[in-house]
């Protein structure tokens, strides 16, 4: 055979070897999404289809509302600067309700399969540990974000409050608030990347034994002293390590987010925690697993 044919058969194979890693590669993707998925659905079910689910919905929901009439009287009462989302996230209840959601969800993760006793099966089925982590996680922090979804709703239902006000009376009331959707939308970015770090940091903690009750007290005890990290500079003023406590604060960053300033810190600073600790979950998971 001469060179020149050499040289043009060499190309052919090697795009159908691409072609052939290619398709391995899609399919391994393929089958280990299948596999989350599946895990993913049946958590989620364990969320949305039992009262345990519905009754932190309820409770949310009703905190939300109560923040929402506690925000609308201090904007009644004096004019001020800054806009109503920022006012519902500054209120000290907001921060009781928000730290207390994550327990709730992540206890039982791992725990109750643990003291039930279906956690050894769940773990020898043909899943990786990453695959059970995910799916986890995943349903999680969708079941997570349904909670704030009525959240969405206020600026929708005040502007057809308007509407309808204008429609049946000819003229529009004298004190509208103004909705400005970059707050809502920096609300929901910052909620998401704390809910993302603060769940996987919960089924952290969930992996760790088999009582719920212990799972979510080391989880809340967890994020409250996170949560007071921030404060440090507050309660002790400025010092030269005070900007390592300003980036790490989580009432800082909510309090830009809200009113629309949007900063890719504490982005980095969350997705890169969140993987770290999902990460470390799946080498404590898989230590436990092949203990047995």
């Amino acid at each position: 055979m001469s060179d020149s044919e050499q040289v043009s058969v060499s190309p052919k194979k090697s795009a159908g070897a691409a072609c052939r890693c290619l398709g391995r590669l899609v399919s391994r993707t393929g089958r280990y999404a299948s596999s989350c998925l599946t895990i993913f659905g049946k958590e989620l079910r364990s969320y949305l289809m039992t009262p345990f689910g519905w009754v932190i919905l309820a409770c949310v929901m009703g905190l939300q509302g109560f923040s929402l009439n506690a925000a609308l009287k201090i904007v009644k009462d004096a004019p001020q600067r800054d806009g109503l989302m920022f006012i519902m996230m500054s209120l000290p209840v907001f921060w009781f309700y928000f730290l207390f959601i994550f327990p709730l969800i992540t206890m039982r993760t791992f725990a109750e399969e643990e003291r039930m006793g279906t956690l050894e099966t769940l773990l020898t089925a043909p899943v990786t540990t990453g695959q059970v982590v995910l799916g986890k996680f995943a349903s999680a922090l969708v079941f997570y974000m349904v909670l704030w979804v009525p959240l969405m709703l206020y600026p929708w239902m005040s502007g057809l409050a308007n509407a309808l006000t204008e429609f049946q009376y000819g003229y529009l009331p004298s004190a509208t608030l103004e909705y400005r959707m970059a707050d809502w939308m920096g609300t929901y970015l910052i909620l998401f990347l704390l809910g993302a770090w603060f769940i996987s940091l919960g089924i952290l903690c969930s992996s760790l034994t088999r009582s719920q009750i212990i799972a979510g007290i080391v989880t809340i005890g967890v994020l409250i002293s996170y949560f007071f990290l921030g404060l440090v500079p507050m309660l002790w003023g400025e010092f030269p390590a005070a900007s390592i406590f300003h980036y790490m604060s989580c009432k800082e960053q909510l309090d830009a987010f809200t009113n629309g300033l949007v900063d890719t810190r504490p982005v980095v600073l969350y997705l890169t925690l969140t993987v770290l600790t999902l990460a470390l979950t799946v080498r404590i998971v898989d230590y436990r697993r092949w203990r047995r």
